[in-house]
């Protein structure tokens, strides 16, 4: 390797044509910034520097840089035939290092996922053989999320390996790890069919159940990172003085106010020309409603109102949560079925069913629980989506089956009396269909502890108490 010094850095290059590129870059503020490119022989190449930061810092960046482990990393990696941008060198200076690699044109994995649907079957082959491979050479990666995974060139590029190790001995926990890591956005989305191809392709199913168990721990402490990142500036909220602002959203909720919708001991409900503001006379109600926004925003999953900001209370003031208005765009669920459900056709209904447990059994999957789940807070759009409300009473947790007998109790003895048990039968069936819990015992007692409540809902002309 050829090397360069340049001001403070040491340089390690692979090709000497990098040198006029070193030197023309060398001790300016843009390489030090994170990540740039420059043109290199009619393609790229990209530069990551590494700053370190405390003793902890210093003492990694004299023993190993991480700039020369991700050189020596992806050297190996591509001894083993597993495709890498191409390491051409690194650079060690002071304050940190920097890695030289060949840039590589294309998507995050994550990305292609959503917007390849054509490519979806494909991708997820093209997954379980990078982690076949990496299994096979004992590579643990240590950081394997599909954002460090490039679609390019028909093939999957590994990315980001600072972290990674190459181990002697790979072990359970090694092949759990760089599966749960790479599955974790990706496995609640999947059908059981495309499950059972991927580890039919990974070529192990005996590790599925521990991968499983791992991505349920995996899921809840990523809730719980993004909860205790609320009430910060992130790359989605912007903080400025007492306000939390979505980014993207400045130009929203600035109306006049309109009419007061709804008063009780908890929360004042207010509408504006452009948006709902949710008053909390209660901080700790306001933060869990804040937390459950941001964590639905960070999933980009639009089952929560659209939420624009959080004003925290000051002295006269409450604090509040500035929210999409859903008015005029549907009603909500025990309404919604108090004046149509009469007219409805079996067609009909079985769509609306199957519907409605599409998109509970997209909330049961990540674990998703609503602690209140009435029919007044299920909101049913005039395009047949539905949309939780009263998210302050939205929790993150593996959902048992007394926790999921708990939910769907309360929706049972919140919707008319005359919704027919055969469509209330369909409704739980279809839900149920995939977990594993025992449906005929939970159904049976669902049944029984529902007989000796009443039934209490909003109607189309107000309040109605019904007994079975």
């Amino acid at each position: 390797m050829k090397v360069y010094k340049g001001n403070d850095t040491e340089w390690h290059l692979a090709d000497e044509d990098l040198i006029p590129i070193i030197a023309d870059i060398s001790g300016k503020d843009e390489v030090k910034r994170g990540y740039t490119t420059f043109p290199y022989k009619g393609g790229k190449v990209f530069i990551k520097s590494f700053i370190e930061k405390g003793i902890a810092g210093f003492v990694r960046n004299r023993v190993l840089p991480r700039g020369k482990k991700e050189y020596l990393l992806g050297v190996k990696l591509s001894s083993f035939s597993i495709p890498t941008p191409m390491p051409l060198g690194y650079g060690v200076s002071p304050m940190g290092s920097y890695i030289i690699q060949e840039w590589v044109e294309g998507n995050s994995l994550s990305y292609a996922l959503k917007e390849e649907k054509g490519k979806r079957e494909a991708l997820i082959d093209r997954l379980a053989v990078l982690l076949k491979a990496l299994k096979t050479y004992h590579v643990r990666h240590n950081d394997l999320h599909l954002d460090n995974i490039l679609v390019a060139h028909e093939s999957l590029y590994l990315i980001d390996l600072h972290k990674m190790e190459i181990k002697k001995f790979f072990r359970m926990d090694d092949e759990v790890s760089n599966l749960s890591h790479a599955l974790v956005s990706l496995y609640n989305d999947m059908t059981e069919t495309e499950k059972d191809a991927f580890f039919s392709v990974y070529g192990s199913e005996d590790v599925r159940r521990p991968v499983e168990r791992e991505i349920v721990k995996l899921t809840l402490r990523w809730f719980r990172k993004k909860m205790e990142r609320a009430f910060e500036g992130t790359s989605r909220i912007r903080a400025v003085g007492s306000r939390l602002s979505v980014i993207g959203t400045e130009d929203c909720a600035a109306g006049p106010f309109l009419e007061s919708i709804k008063q009780d001991k908890k929360v004042r409900v207010e509408r504006y020309s452009d948006h709902i503001r949710k008053i909390y006379r209660d901080a700790r109600r306001l933060k869990k409603a804040w937390k459950a926004h941001v964590v639905f925003l960070y999933m980009d999953l639009p089952v929560v109102p659209r939420a624009f900001y959080l004003q925290w209370p000051s002295t006269g003031q409450e604090g509040y949560i500035a929210m999409e208005d859903l008015k005029d765009r549907g009603v909500e669920l025990d309404r919604y079925l108090d004046g149509r459900y009469d007219t409805m056709d079996y067609g009909e209904r079985k769509a609306f069913i199957d519907g409605l447990s599409r998109f509970f059994d997209t909330l049961l999957k990540w674990g998703i629980m609503h602690k209140d789940l009435k029919g007044c807070n299920i909101f049913v759009s005039d395009e047949k989506t539905f949309t939780l409300l009263d998210v302050e009473d939205i929790v993150f947790n593996p959902l048992d089956s007394e926790s999921i007998k708990r939910m769907f109790l309360q929706l049972n003895t919140t919707l008319p009396k005359r919704i027919v048990m055969r469509d209330r039968m369909r409704f739980f069936i279809r839900l149920t269909s995939v977990l594993t819990i025992d449906r005929n015992a939970l159904f049976r007692k669902l049944l029984w502890e529902s007989a000796k409540r009443e039934i209490v809902y909003e109607g189309k002309s107000g309040l109605m108490r019904e007994s079975w």
